[in-house]
C-alpha cells in the first residue's frame, strides 16, 4: 500500500514540478519579448522626442511630460507580460 502512495504521489509531484517550469520558462521569455518591444519603442519614442523645437522641449520638460511618457511605457509592458504569463500558464 505505501509503495502505491508513493508513486501517486511522485507521478503528481513530477507533473507539478513540470508545469511549474513550463510555466516559468515560457514567462520568462515572454517577459523577455515584450522587455524588447517595449525598450523599441521608448527608442523610437526618445527620437521623435529629439525633433521637438528647444523652446516646447522646455514647456514639456516643466510639465514633466518625458517622465509621464516612462510612467505609461512601464505600465504597458508590466500588463503586457502580465497577461502574456497568464496565458503561458494557461489561466487566462
Amino acid at each position: 500500500m505505501p509503495a502505491i502512495l508513493i508513486t501517486i504521489l511522485a507521478a503528481f509531484a513530477s507533473s507539478l514540478v513540470a508545469k511549474l517550469m513550463l510555466g516559468a520558462g515560457l514567462a520568462f521569455l515572454s517577459f523577455t519579448f515584450i522587455n524588447d518591444l517595449v525598450a523599441q519603442a521608448q527608442a523610437a519614442m526618445l527620437g521623435l522626442y529629439s525633433n521637438i523645437p528647444a523652446n516646447i522641449l522646455g514647456v514639456l520638460g516643466i510639465l514633466k511630460i518625458p517622465q509621464a511618457l516612462s510612467v505609461i511605457m512601464s505600465a504597458i509592458g508590466t500588463a503586457a507580460f502580465i497577461k502574456s504569463s497568464k496565458l503561458a500558464i494557461g489561466k487566462g
